[in-house]
């Protein structure tokens, strides 16, 4: 009586349980990308870094993106927070006058985007209580470009996707499912440059005031918000938390043997 039966040595087809081979070869994936984009990760630092201040410039120039302009009801608030941003230019040891868009939004916050620009949210102006406290933030994004994190950012993404589309295909529904997922990976290394521009914000609010008052202001403010926020959440965020930021910034203002002074209203 004739009985089925595989092969015993076939190399076209295997013994092993499809699923455990799906998940070996998924695996092996894994480690080639995480390696592959951590190797290529440090290779754009060093591009970054040995870039000349005429090479920046023309990569700021390439990377500008259309941004509308700011409200018009914000024209006097945009027009002080651009001077705060233009007094501490010197000090932030910038060679070029930052752009700055002001958004309205209810959001607390500031970033910068290719090209150099700085849009503020205007729920920022709604949240911070002093014109020091309003500094910091802004002299954090000026470390941003001054560190030159814009550009940082904007190569590891191309090369994220360069490295999922190689993988998956350009057209492949994975390369989208996997930026979310490479999001933990660089958690980390986010968290590191955040805590650089804190440090060398410091520095230029005490260039500017002669003092470091009002630096954890707005931090104060959104640790009492976040209460009851989960705590692994900072560990997959690409931003510490706000404790972590107070602790740190009293931390280098003690090191440092910065003062800390009455802060001007806004």
């Amino acid at each position: 009586k004739y009985q089925a039966s595989l092969p015993q040595h076939n190399d076209n087809v295997s013994h092993e349980h499809p699923l455990k081979d799906f998940l070996l070869i998924l695996s092996g994936l894994a480690v080639v990308a995480a390696l592959a984009f951590w190797l290529l990760g440090h290779a754009v630092d060093w591009a970054v870094d040995s870039l000349s201040p005429e090479a920046e410039a023309r990569l700021n120039r390439m990377a500008t993106i259309t941004l509308p302009d700011s409200p018009k009801q914000e024209a006097k608030r945009g027009a002080r927070v651009q001077g705060l941003v233009d007094s501490m230019q010197q000090c932030a040891g910038l060679g070029f006058r930052p752009d700055l868009r002001m958004h309205t939004s209810d959001v607390p916050n500031a970033a910068v985007v290719p090209g150099g620009t700085i849009i503020v949210f205007t729920g920022l102006l709604d949240r911070v209580q002093s014109e020091n406290g309003l500094s910091f933030v802004l002299a954090h994004e000026l470390s941003h470009i001054a560190n030159r994190d814009h550009l940082r950012a904007m190569g590891r993404g191309i090369v994220l996707f360069g490295i999922a589309a190689i993988l998956t295909g350009r057209a492949s529904g994975l390369t989208g499912l996997l930026a979310p997922a490479a999001h933990l990976g660089t958690a980390k290394y986010s968290r590191e440059r955040e805590a650089l521009a804190d440090a060398k914000a410091l520095h230029i609010l005490n260039c500017r005031y002669g003092h470091t008052g009002g630096a954890i202001e707005l931090f104060e403010a959104l640790k009492k918000e976040d209460a009851g926020a989960d705590k692994v959440s900072h560990y997959l965020s690409s931003h510490p938390s706000m404790q972590v930021r107070i602790d740190a910034l009293r931390r280098t203002i003690s090191e440092r043997g910065l003062r800390v002074r009455t802060v001007l209203p806004l």
